[in-house]
């Protein structure tokens, strides 16, 4: 049994939340707060095994709140979002400072629906519960199921013995669950004059990836924006896959996105960044996954691999979620395997040489 503690200033949205938790019987609301001071109280009193958190509650700063459960106890935190591109902003903030995940609050005329929000919330609490939040804290101080059709089964196949292109090839990056964090942490050990594009596949809604991309900015030097259909890939450039779209790497060095389809489970998908890096620049292409829940990424590192390119991954022990590092590890192997911090090292000092 999940215990659940619910923090929210709404009681509609507490009562809601609640409902949906218990109703499939896996779930327990072990207390309910609606505002800071409430919240705190019971994450001492109770352990919860996971905090369900509105950012914006009475009594103190939600990020600071955050922040004081977090040096409490190592509670999973899945925040609750609004969808102004300001709560987009504090949101990834949060994630940034070591919340697991997030979901949609639902409003009327919203891009989300009553059921798909029962469906997410109650799906990220469980994986919140096994989230490795002290390992992943630790570190930065220090197969599909059964009738899934992934988007791997699109994927392009690399050529046979294709040159390596120019400008210092692409390097493509993957990750979900706690992908914020770790990336921030991998693109900080990047010098200015780091010779190699990199394109950021992060699993998030689509009126999040333009603050994201602002987030990461502040961890570098280096140029990071969305990404635009038909853009180049030039060197020191850092580019985030809008979260509308895939994207395609093309052999002539340009973007294409891509709309997904209803079958496509992760959205944009890592699997068909890489299998296109791979298809356009063989062994020039490099992948790396991070911290993730599922599989993308798996195929596609492998097929970089059998295009002749580099495959670094995420040690899962410092993962939030390990499944995705996991998976790359089974399915592809990697080159490297080490914390992000690590990987951005070495990534760096390969572009010296």
């Amino acid at each position: 049994m999940i215990r659940v503690a619910i923090a929210d200033d709404s009681p509609f949205t507490c009562k809601l939340l609640a409902s949906y938790l218990e109703e499939g019987g896996d779930c327990k609301v072990v207390g309910i707060a609606h505002d800071a001071t409430t919240t705190m109280d019971i994450v001492r009193a109770t352990s919860p095994d996971v905090l369900t958190l509105d950012l914006q509650m009475p009594g103190r700063d939600g990020l600071e709140l955050l922040r004081d459960v977090g040096t409490t106890a190592a509670v999973p935190v899945v925040v609750i979002s609004g969808i102004s591109r300001r709560a987009a902003a504090t949101t990834l903030r949060a994630l940034e400072l070591g919340a697991v995940d997030f979901v949609l609050k639902y409003t009327a005329g919203a891009p989300v629906s009553a059921a798909s929000l029962k469906r997410e919330i109650v799906t990220k609490v469980k994986a919140a519960a096994g989230a490795q939040v002290a390992a992943a804290a630790r570190a930065r101080a220090a197969t599909p199921p059964a009738g899934e059709t992934p988007s791997s089964a699109r994927l392009l196949r690399p050529p046979i013995a294709r040159p390596p292109m120019a400008l210092g090839g692409v390097i493509v990056i993957g990750s979900s669950t706690g992908g914020p964090g770790a990336l921030g942490e991998l693109l900080a050990e990047l010098p200015a004059d780091f010779p190699t594009c990199c394109v950021v596949v992060q699993h998030l809604p689509a009126m999040f990836t333009a603050p994201f991309a602002e987030q990461l900015s502040r961890h570098t030097s280096l140029n990071v924006r969305e990404a635009s259909a038909g853009e180049k890939i030039e060197p020191g450039r850092i580019l985030v896959t809008p979260g509308a779209f895939h994207v395609i790497l093309r052999p002539d060095g340009r973007v294409d996105l891509q709309a997904p389809s209803d079958r496509d489970s992760y959205r944009p998908s890592i699997d068909l960044a890489m299998a296109s890096a791979a298809h356009a620049y063989g062994a020039s292409a490099t992948g790396v996954v991070l911290t993730g829940m599922g599989h993308d990424g798996a195929e596609g590192l492998k097929r970089i691999r059998e295009a002749g390119g580099k495959a670094y991954v995420q040690e899962p022990s410092s993962s939030v979620m390990a499944s995705m590092p996991k998976r790359a590890l089974e399915r592809a192997g990697a080159d490297h395997v080490a914390r992000p911090a690590r990987i951005g090292q070495l990534l760096a000092s390969r572009g010296r040489s």
